[in-house]
């Protein structure tokens, strides 16, 4: 992976689809460690989502709730008190799907990607923190309210079949 145009990928992936589709202006700062509040009682959502071509990996994106709730409101153009935590964790996985789509072919348009379906990360492990920092893009998505942590796991292995 080229960790350079990987992260220039990812950051006008995050512009493109946070501000198209959940109306959210963020500023993309590099983080080198350190996710989200992932202990017994944090108040989030993280969530995993694998992928496998030329290169294989997967995604994390960690919101705080508050944060989802807001995102998804706008997102369903609903007030945010008809907001169902079901409905958070929907619009966390469908964001990272479309992340990690968006970044995968901005950074390689020829190649074929397989995605899976994004996961809920269960709380009380920082899945961030806990990956391989040379294969490891990490980047903190500031809003005007909150940040948000997304981070991309590589490696240049051929397409697994499974």
């Amino acid at each position: 992976m080229d960790r350079e145009t990987m992260m220039k990928a990812m950051t006008a992936s995050i512009s493109e689809v946070l501000e198209t589709m959940f109306f959210l202006t963020v500023d993309v700062v590099p983080a080198e460690k350190g996710g989200l509040d992932t202990g017994p009682g944090s108040d989030e959502i993280a969530v995993r989502l694998d992928f496998f071509g030329p290169i294989c990996g997967c995604v994390y994106l960690q919101v705080p709730a508050s944060l989802a709730e807001e995102i998804s409101a706008d997102f369903m153009g609903v007030d945010s008190m008809q907001v169902t935590p079901e409905q958070m964790r929907g619009t966390v996985k469908e964001m990272v799907n479309m992340l990690t789509g968006n970044t995968l072919s901005v950074y390689d348009p020829d190649a074929v990607f397989d995605i899976s379906v994004p996961e809920i990360v269960a709380i009380g492990k920082d899945p961030i923190g806990d990956l391989v920092a040379d294969t490891t893009i990490r980047l903190n998505l500031d809003t005007l309210s909150d940040r948000m942590v997304m981070a991309l796991s590589a490696s240049d292995k051929e397409k697994i079949d499974v």
